[in-house]
């Protein structure tokens, strides 16, 4: 599936979530849920946009910006 880009207001606040180094819970179209620290936005050149978590056992894990369904912090 090809990227389809997001709303502004969704990227400023998932790059809020970045700067405040937040704790996020991502559920995603495909029914998975992460849990981690909001790290960094990447910009994939031919694969979209991403959000960069760190999970505590895990290690870092993007998730494409588009295919996230709902989002909450803690």
């Amino acid at each position: 599936m090809s990227y389809q880009p997001i709303k502004c207001a969704d990227y400023d606040q998932y790059e809020l979530f970045c700067i405040q180094s937040a704790v996020v819970k991502i559920s995603t179209i495909d029914g998975l849920t992460l849990i981690g620290k909001a790290k960094n936005l990447l910009n994939l050149k031919g694969e979209g946009e991403f959000l960069l978590i760190e999970q505590l056992e895990k290690g870092e894990h993007k998730v494409r910006l588009d295919e996230i369904k709902a989002i909450s912090y803690f």
